[in-house]
């Protein structure tokens, strides 16, 4: 089923600076459309559960799963990004941040009935034990809802560079590391493009097709993994099969993207007319010259081409 989702932004944090070790509510462009979609999905799964937010930076998703959740807890190990979030959204009575390790969680076995975790595991040495603890808190028949950058286009083709990034995951790799706790498995690929969509009005859709121009590719790489895990496929049974959809009501992305085009044809025809110029005042330069330094146009326009 085709679902598109629009961003509420919160309101633009000046509280914690955005350093690209983790998403803040004031950035814009693609990131934002990546974070927020990632959690509104998860949303969807928590609604009267108990739901761990794990590595949750500035808070902003621990409170939309708060919304549904009957409580929610994010830890992070930045004990800056745990009190900004805790001064930002605390005020919620079923919402609290704790200061806390990934592969050390201070929760009791089996008290979480969902656990999230966006873009974590790539930041860390210790993935297994991460893994680990994720499994040990996690209620049986708990979700696990996370994300990872896919290594072969993230980096390799697309040749992304973060620096807090310290091992990144192909697949199979991810795959392998889950498996042992979480057999049952549900994978998407999460990808921020440019579509024209086409969906009913008159009758809800099963399923969803992806149809390419040049008929090259119908899919394109997945850039992002996102997973839903469970210890058996009873943990599964509420998790769609269908494509989802996220913009926010201002469609900024699409938005600065036409307002860059714009500007760059202005300065591509801008360019062309300077050219064109140039060629004149060198044809004109042709003639018995009054100057071996050439014109002050001819002059003027070298310098600005250079």
């Amino acid at each position: 089923m085709t679902d598109e989702t629009q961003l509420q932004d919160p309101g633009e944090t000046t509280e914690l600076a955005f350093t690209g070790e983790r998403f803040i509510p004031g950035c814009q462009g693609e990131i934002v459309y990546e974070h927020w979609h990632r959690y509104l999905l998860a949303a969807e799964h928590v609604a009267g559960r108990r739901v761990l937010d794990v590595a949750c930076g500035e808070g902003y998703g621990s409170a939309m799963l708060a919304r549904e959740a009957a409580e929610v807890i994010g830890i992070d190990l930045s004990g800056e990004a745990v009190a900004h979030a805790d001064r930002r959204y605390g005020a919620a009575g079923n919402l609290r941040y704790l200061q806390a390790s990934c592969d050390h969680i201070p929760l009791p076995a089996n008290s979480r009935d969902v656990v999230v975790s966006f873009e974590t595991i790539e930041h860390i040495h210790t993935q297994q034990a991460f893994v680990d603890e994720i499994a040990r808190v996690l209620a049986p028949g708990g979700l696990l809802v996370m994300s990872s950058p896919n290594r072969d286009e993230y980096s390799t083709v697309l040749g992304h560079e973060n620096e807090f990034h310290v091992r990144e995951l192909d697949g199979p790799e991810l795959r392998s590391l889950l498996t042992p706790h979480f057999p049952a498995q549900r994978w998407f690929a999460q990808r921020p493009c440019f579509h024209s969509l086409v969906w009913p009005l008159d009758c809800e859709s099963g399923s969803s097709r992806m149809m390419a121009i040049d008929g090259a590719k119908d899919e394109p790489e997945p850039l992002y993994y996102l997973l839903f895990c469970g210890r058996n496929e009873a943990a599964l049974s509420a998790v769609g099969s269908g494509l989802s959809l996220v913009a926010d009501a201002d469609r900024s992305v699409y938005r600065e993207w036409s307002r860059t085009y714009a500007e760059n044809r202005r300065l591509h025809d801008r360019n062309r007319e300077l050219r064109e110029q140039l060629a004149r005042a060198r044809a004109e330069e042709t003639t018995p010259p009054t100057s071996t330094a050439g014109s002050p146009l001819a002059r003027l326009l070298r310098r600005w081409l250079r």
